[in-house]
């Protein structure tokens, strides 16, 4: 009977240390970060961007570049400006892959789009 009450708590030592370090190497693995962003696009063609940071260190800087790498949108925002948000309007961008990044800090967040030109179709009918 000792024996095994003795093997029993040997064997709950041994999970307990296991899951202790298990649940440390995640929280070293998860990067923290200093700002979240949203970034989606709306049904009129627009893309909508939100920032949250979480402290007033540094400022913000939004960048649009085309696929050659061409900064065609440039927005710098304050320190003290921890939330925001931006509508970019898209209308007189020409088709192709776009990048945004989005910058604050030491930390830079990329977001990826295609602007696509709209097929038209034709359509005959025969009476």
């Amino acid at each position: 009977m000792k024996t095994s009450i003795k093997t029993f708590i040997c064997g709950l030592a041994l999970i307990a240390t296991a899951s202790f370090t298990a649940n440390a190497g995640d929280k070293e693995a998860k990067k923290t970060s200093s700002f979240g962003t949203g970034v989606y696009a709306t049904k009129s063609g627009k893309i909508n961007v939100l920032v949250d940071k979480i402290n007033a260190d540094a400022k913000t800087t939004l960048l649009l570049k085309d696929a050659d790498g061409t900064i065609v949108y440039r927005e710098t925002i304050a320190r003290d400006n921890k939330k925001f948000g931006r509508t970019l309007n898209l209308e007189a961008m020409e088709a192709g892959k776009y990048t945004l990044d989005i910058i604050s800090g030491n930390e830079i967040q990329t977001k990826t789009f295609e602007l696509a030109e709209q097929k038209v179709e034709r359509v005959l009918t025969v009476k």
